[in-house]
């Protein structure tokens, strides 16, 4: 083969409403449980793949700068898989976030979503089905399935890589449901989401958990189904609080809440239930806070976020797309 092969692709991270954290298996990202999200439409990674037969190793640029740290360690650790299976050819990797990385928005999500995408469909030679797709997306990070598919997204956890794939629960026009991302901090968190899966799968409490998150899930599903904003957002608090006990309790332990965090939080609750603001909120590996309402009431919570966080930049997220090849390249 003599010839440049690029290909573009987007993905949207995507907000877990049942979480993953813990696996069974660390060399296939195969999670202790099932989880649901929501994919987000405005936080989105561009990635651009070139494979080049004359590159003697691969060459990583993130935000435009070209990576030779983990970052890209990681990166070409999952080019090897494609490799192994088409091509043993290096590329040119250039991926940029419309959203801040390693701060709890999962970006690791978006970010092998669209690099899976882009790095197979740069081979020329068809992509997988979509099912097939989200097994790639999750042999790189696992949360990276719940990104290939639009709206409100299943990961089935299963038992092994064949098993272990996502599918749509609703498209993203089923409800107007909002996510605001309060980006409280940029700085990248002190245990990565990577170790904090090794710390979990070792916690006592995470067999207690297993033993109450099938009920949990499908009441989540059916609180979906109904667009029933009261139970969802009562049931997501919950479960993001039980998440965090875990992370928090962890030898070592992962405190990635700050005092804005907490601060924002008591606020919030205090708005939905002294105000009567329906509005909820979860939390990912970070401390940056999640809040849900729906569209009706988006207005309203913007200007109480806006108020009570003034300097916080805020990403306000319908349900999002699914990912996409495109043309828009980077390279």
């Amino acid at each position: 083969m003599t010839r440049t092969l690029r290909a573009s692709a987007s993905a949207c991270s995507n907000i877990a409403l049942i979480k993953y954290w813990g696996k069974r298996d660390f060399e296939w990202n195969i999670p202790l449980n099932d989880s649901v999200s929501m994919t987000l439409s405005e936080a989105v990674t561009t990635t651009t793949v070139e494979w080049d037969p004359e590159l003697k190793q691969d060459e990583i640029y993130l935000g435009g700068e070209r990576v030779l740290d983990q970052r890209g360690l990681r990166v070409s650790r999952y080019l090897d898989r494609i490799r192994e299976q088409y091509y043993r050819m290096h590329a040119r990797v250039a991926s940029v976030n419309s959203f801040p990385a390693g701060t709890g928005i999962a970006s690791s999500a978006s970010g092998f979503a669209a690099l899976g995408l882009a790095a197979i469909a740069a081979l020329g030679e068809g992509l997988p089905d979509e099912v097939e797709m989200t097994r790639w997306a999750r042999r790189g990070s696992g949360s990276a399935c719940r990104s290939i598919q639009a709206g409100f997204v299943e990961w089935v956890g299963g038992d092994d890589d064949a098993s272990s794939v996502s599918r749509q629960l609703a498209s993203p026009d089923h409800w107007d449901l909002r996510d605001f991302v309060v980006v409280l901090s940029r700085a990248p968190k002190a245990i990565s989401s990577s170790e904090g899966h090794r710390i979990a799968a070792r916690h006592p409490f995470m067999a207690a958990r297993q033993e109450h998150l099938a009920a949990r899930m499908l009441a989540v599903k059916g609180a979906l189904a109904n667009r029933d904003m009261a139970t969802l957002g009562a049931l997501v608090e919950h479960e993001a609080m039980e998440v965090q006990a875990i992370m928090m309790s962890g030898e070592p332990s992962a405190l990635y809440l700050q005092g804005e965090t907490i601060r924002l939080i008591h606020a919030l609750r205090s708005w939905r239930e002294d105000e009567g603001l329906p509005v909820w909120f979860t939390l990912d590996a970070g401390p940056n806070l999640h809040v849900l309402c729906e569209g009706s009431h988006a207005l309203a919570v913007r200007r109480k976020l806006e108020a009570a966080a003034p300097r916080a930049e805020l990403l306000e997220n319908r349900p999002g797309p699914a990912a996409t090849v495109h043309d828009d390249h980077l390279l």
